[in-house]
This record gives C-alpha cells, sequence and structure tokens, in this order.
C-alpha cells in the first residue's frame, strides 16, 4: 500500500518513461550540458525525469518489453548508444567553435592563455571560450534550443523504444557530419589565416630589405596587436557565422537523420 501511495502521489514510473530518461540522460551527458557544472547528481536526475515525464505524451509506448525480460535489456544498450550518438553530433557544433578559437589563438600567439578548472581538471584556450559563450547566446537568439527539442520529440519516432533501429550508414553519417563541421570551421577561418601569411611575409621582406635594423624581436608584438584588431572584426561578424553553423547542423539533422524515418 505504501508503494502505491508513492507511486501514485510522488513519482510516476513505467518502463516507457525509464528508456525516455536513459536516452535523454546520455543525450546530456555525452553534449557536454552538465560538463561545467557542479550540480548534485540527484537535482541531475529530478532534472532529467521531469524532462522525461513533459515527452512522454509525444512518444509512441506500443510493444514495449517488460522489465525484467532480457529484451528489455538489449532495449536499454540501445537507447544508450543512441542517445550517445545525438549527444556527440550536438557537441560537434561546439567543438568547430573551440577549433576556430585554438587557430586565432595560435596565429595570435595566445596558446597558452588558457582557463584552468581545477574542480573538472580541465582547460580552455580564451578565445575559445569566449566564442563559445557568443555561440551559445546566438544559439538562442537563432531558436536552435527549440529546434533541439524538436528534434529529440522526432527522435522517439525515427529511432523507436521499442526496436534495434540501427542502421548501417548512421555511422558513415556520422563522419561526413563531423567532416562538415569541421570544414566549416576551417572555411571560417580561412580569411584570418591568409591576413597572418601576408602579415608574416611582409614582417620577413621587411627584416631584409633593412638589415641594420633588428625586427624579429618586435614581430610577436606586431602580430599580437594585428590579432586582436582582426579579432574584433571578426566579433562583428560572428553573427552571421553561427547562424549558418546552426542552419547546416539542423539541415544536417533534418536530411540524413529525421529522412531515416521515410525510407522504411
Amino acid at each position: 500500500m505504501i508503494n502505491q501511495l508513492l507511486n501514485h502521489h510522488v513519482f510516476y514510473m513505467s518502463s516507457t518513461l525509464l528508456l525516455i530518461m536513459i536516452r535523454i540522460f546520455f543525450i546530456l551527458i555525452y553534449s557536454n550540458v552538465f560538463h561545467y557544472t557542479d550540480t548534485h547528481l540527484s537535482i541531475k536526475i529530478l532534472l532529467i525525469y521531469l524532462i522525461s515525464y513533459l515527452l512522454m505524451p509525444f512518444v509512441s509506448t506500443n510493444n514495449i518489453s517488460n522489465i525484467h525480460h532480457i529484451d528489455f535489456f538489449i532495449v536499454i544498450c540501445n537507447q544508450i548508444l543512441i542517445g550517445m550518438i545525438i549527444g556527440w553530433l550536438f557537441q560537434c557544433v561546439f567543438s568547430c567553435i573551440i577549433f576556430i578559437g585554438e587557430i586565432i589563438s595560435a596565429q595570435v600567439g595566445l596558446s597558452f592563455s588558457v582557463f584552468f578548472n581545477f574542480g573538472h581538471h580541465i582547460y580552455s584556450l580564451i578565445f575559445s571560450q569566449l566564442l563559445s559563450i557568443f555561440f551559445l547566446f546566438l544559439f538562442f537568439i537563432n531558436n536552435g534550443h527549440l529546434r533541439f527539442i524538436v528534434f529529440i520529440i522526432n527522435s522517439f519516432s525515427v529511432f523507436p523504444l521499442n526496436g534495434i533501429s540501427i542502421y548501417r550508414n548512421i555511422c558513415l553519417s556520422i563522419i561526413n557530419f563531423s567532416n562538415l563541421i569541421f570544414i566549416n570551421g576551417v572555411y571560417c577561418v580561412l580569411p584570418i589565416l591568409f591576413f597572418f601569411l601576408i602579415l608574416y611575409i611582409a614582417c620577413m621582406l621587411l627584416n631584409r630589405i633593412l638589415p641594420n635594423i633588428s625586427l624579429f624581436s618586435s614581430f610577436s608584438v606586431i602580430v599580437f596587436i594585428f590579432g586582436l584588431i582582426l579579432f574584433k572584426y571578426f566579433i562583428f561578424r560572428f553573427y552571421w557565422i553561427s547562424t549558418i553553423l546552426v542552419k547546416n547542423f539542423f539541415y544536417y539533422l533534418k536530411i540524413y537523420i529525421i529522412g531515416l524515418l521515410h525510407r522504411r
């Protein structure tokens, strides 16, 4: 009687809700949503429970295996794998921004200017961290969080809870997606790379033209000043770059992931 009272008035739990919680948990873990927070595990589980409970009316609950059956364990492993894939796809977008920040830091000479988190034993470059914060704001401005919620809801139709729906071409699609993300990152920093290439060539020619004046020691200062000026104008154009990345991200998910639903 006490168990029934707790189930009805405190927490509702079923096999469907448990599977949804497992998928949402691994999506949030592998997308690094909880990576920089010191929230207690019970708070995280409560948040995942509330999200899963809200998503439950949108999920088909047909032919869910018994929780004590061996097939249910296989379905759990399937939800873990699907959550890892979706979270990793979401993390690739922010990896592109971190990649851009690392290239700019290496060219300017600030590769050793990092933020170190003693709690999680991780470090990140200053430029990469600033670009990640700006990109997160622009992600919310472009309604990326709403699109991502819609994608999570649609993922339960593409990859249902009651089946093992791992396609043969899913690994190749993920590789193509990561390739697309990093190519976009390289395209974003190509003008910066060409600018610094021209700047280095100009400094070398100036050093050869004026051999009596040693300009080698002042190269780093010149590059640093021009790099900060260029970074200022890059921030002004960052909204356009972030919009392209967000559109490419959800366009890929619509074509290659949600499109699997129509191939059945």
